[in-house]
């Protein structure tokens, strides 16, 4: 039966999680789930919302339920907690009868700590009715956006947690969410009936991302231009169709790059595995539909690209958040097309969702366009959407590093808009822009468009140009796009102002995007080279053990662990231990293997000629072979007595050095009885003072080193 854990919430944070110190709110929102408290906490992506109810249901005693629709985050979840040896389960719709039953045992014997259940099956009856009279201690409510109706993933199912709920009347209530703004927070309280909740709002700044956005033209080549820049950084592009991500995926497989597909029609086999190889680096991009990278904990993703306009905010603040989730640096494209907001729009209107609704979702809709057209930092666009204001730029996106330039457009608007109705506004955007350039194609030709007066009245201007020009013309309504008519360019009422000189026009004046200028080709340098070759080690090394125990490569170590040891190559136990996430399971699980490979790596390669601690490495494999004091020191070309300096520190550090061919016994009573006399001093001269006759300042070494550890310990 699992009981109450006496430990501190830090001190769990320290030995189970391995993490030195909370973040942001955490610590606040821990202590007030222990005060049997109700709490609304909205955290970005990758905050730690999960520590806020795992140390609560660690410490206390009975079952902590978390309610999730995300299986992949609820498996992920477990995996994790099963390896750091906290007893948690997932089972769902796919898991064997056996595996239920076992889980249901365990509750009834008091032995599990978290179950993790989807909304659908938290307020089934069945469940409803074996739940009831357990003991519960807290209950936590992921994504809990989804129970009302102003958030972006509106579920009906969850407005039934409150049947759940007040079975445990007197139970603290977590609702969590990384996205919600003022009226998504107040429904969620009122709909999830929390009590006196204090709602927690961490920053919403993600520093580490750059925020960018480029109109959507010419997209493979762009994201083809991207990725050159990247070699082999794992990324995740969103679209918008499932048609979509089988057609991009296949023409970066064509251009030689690591990439795969993923959408809700595929079999649950074919997403499971493209989804275990990008989570074990076997595959580098990912083209998906938002139902991919949902609970993933991924923490290297260094970029996401949305093919498509997400169709709100929080979509897309929730789905960049994928990116940079260890803390470096990150950056993420957005391609803003008007043509998707018809085509959201289409869907809304053709949908049978209530007309509140889809009001709702209109108007997230436009606020998402809003983003896009904005001039001033996107950051701070962000913050105020969710109600954390700011003034000042953020400095890390593209409005404040290449903030636009805007001139007087009309010119170049009248001569757009004169054209199309020339061309009585029956051809779209391509041969608008080829007319106005003077473009002699075949079909051109046949239509006799080259006659027009405005026939290559911009050729100056690059096809390129002229493509976001025109876009701009239709963001501000001086074109819009006639979808029944394939996509026929209409001449509006305002833009029939501006051909008779009525209306002034303002355009930003369009970027080419070539990044080739950041390459960086500063030689690099032999510590950098060091550190990456470590780093391909170390991670050979955790795919391998993560092959062999049948679990994710990040639930032996994440990668900013292992960036700790590259950082630090800790060649002992007592250095490694000193890694944040290594905790004392995992070493006993895996930090031998770890240890061993950063010694087989420093004791190979010619970059660096000096590592810390090596040399005490080279000793140790010689006496590892039972090679006498005397002979090891012959092997090294080095001094008797530096050999056992050696051996002293290497017995400091927890290795078995083997005493009984070092010194005797008679030998430890002798110089024990001297250090006493010396007054304990750790000063091999003080110790030799008081022997009643001379004896070897190595054997003295070694029996100090003995002594300093039985104090220790």
């Amino acid at each position: 039966m699992i009981s109450s854990d006496t430990r501190s919430p830090r001190q769990i944070l320290q030995e189970v999680f391995g993490y030195p110190s909370f973040r942001m709110d955490q610590e606040a929102i821990i202590d007030r789930t222990l005060n049997n408290q109700d709490s609304l906490i909205i955290m970005p992506t990758g905050g730690g919302k999960s520590l806020t109810y795992q140390i609560p249901a660690i410490i206390q005693p009975g079952l902590t339920l978390v309610i999730s629709p995300l299986i992949a985050l609820m498996n992920d979840q477990v995996q994790s907690l099963t390896e750091l040896g906290v007893a948690a389960a997932a089972p769902n719709s796919a898991s064997e009868s056996g595996e239920t039953q076992r889980v249901r045992q365990q509750i009834e014997n008091d032995s599990l700590k978290l179950l993790y259940l989807s909304p659908e099956r938290a307020v089934s009856d069945r469940f409803l009715d074996f739940i009831s009279g357990k003991q519960v201690a807290l209950i936590a409510i992921d994504e809990a956006h989804c129970v009302s109706i102003w958030g972006n993933d509106f579920r009906p199912v969850y407005g039934q947690l409150t049947k759940l709920l007040r079975l445990f009347p007197e139970v603290p209530v977590l609702a969590l969410t990384a996205t919600a703004d003022r009226a998504t927070r107040e429904d969620i309280s009122n709909q999830l009936e929390l009590e006196n909740a204090q709602t927690f709002i961490s920053s919403f700044e993600r520093e580490n991302i750059y925020l960018e956005v480029r109109p959507a033209l010419d997209r493979v080549r762009q994201i083809n231009q991207f990725l050159k820049l990247r070699p082999g950084q794992s990324g995740i592009i969103y679209c918008l169709s499932r048609k979509g991500t089988e057609s991009l995926s296949a023409k970066l497989q064509g251009m030689g790059y690591s990439c795969a597909y993923y959408h809700a029609r595929m079999q649950r086999e074919q997403r499971h595995e493209v989804q275990r190889k990008f989570i074990n680096d076997e595959t580098q991009i990912i083209c998906a539909t938002i139902a991919f990278g949902m609970g993933i904990d991924k923490s290297n993703i260094r970029w996401v690209i949305h093919y498509n306009l997400p169709k709100n905010v929080e979509s897309y603040y929730q789905e960049i958040g994928r990116a940079g989730r260890d803390g470096d640096p990150a950056h993420t494209l957005l391609f803003g097309g008007y043509g998707d907001i018809m085509t959201y729009r289409q869907m809304f209107e053709a949908g049978q969702a209530d007309p509140n609704f889809q009001k709702v979702q209109l108007a997230k809709l436009n606020r998402m366009w809003e983003f896009v057209q904005a001039t001033n930092c996107r950051t701070n666009f962000i913050l105020n959407y969710f109600g954390e204001h700011r003034i000042e730029p953020c400095q890390h996106c593209d409005n404040c590093r290449k903030p636009p330039v805007q001139s007087d457009g009309t010119v170049i608007a009248q001569k757009a808009l004169s054209a199309q109705l020339r061309l009585k506004q029956q051809v779209g955007i391509g041969t608008l822009v080829d007319v106005l350039r003077g473009s002699r194609r075949a079909d051109i030709m046949r239509a006799g468009y080259h006659r027009i007066k405005t026939f290559g009245a911009g050729a100056s201007i690059s096809r390129f140009q002229w493509m976001q020009y025109i876009t701009q013309l239709i963001d501000r309504g001086l074109l819009e796009i006639d979808y029944t008519k394939n996509s026929r360019l209409m001449v509006t009422p305002l833009g029939r102002e501006v051909i008779k000189g009525q209306q002034q026009v303002k355009l930003t004046v369009p970027r080419e995007w070539s990044e080739q200028k950041s390459i960086n080709r500063k030689k690099v340098s032999r510590t950098s080279l060091f550190r990456e070759e470590l780093s391909e080690a170390l991670s050979k090394t955790r795919r391998v053990l993560a092959d062999k125990h049948g679990i994710s490569p990040f639930h032996i170590f994440n990668d900013e662990s292992v960036a700790a040891m590259t950082e630090t190559n800790p060649l002992f136990k007592d250095d490694f231990q000193e890694i944040s996430g290594v905790t004392a399971i995992k070493w006993d699980r895996y930090g031998a293997d770890f240890v061993q490979a950063i010694r087989a790596y420093c004791l190979n390669q010619h970059h660096r000629r000096q590592v810390p601690g090596l040399s005490l490495v080279q000793t140790l494999q010689l006496r590892d072979k039972g090679l006498p004091v005397k002979e090891i020191a012959q092997l090294r070309e080095l001094q008797i007595s530096t050999i056992y300096s050696h051996l002293a520190d290497l017995y400091r550090k927890d290795e078995d050095i083997g005493l009984s061919d070092l010194i005797t016994a008679d030998e430890v009573r002798a110089i024990r009885d001297a250090w006493i006399k010396s007054g304990r001093k750790m000063d091999i001269n003080s110790v030799a003072e008081f022997l009643l006759k001379p004896m070897a300042l190595g054997k003295i070494k070694v029996c100090l080193a003995v002594f300093e550890k039985e104090g220790k310990q």
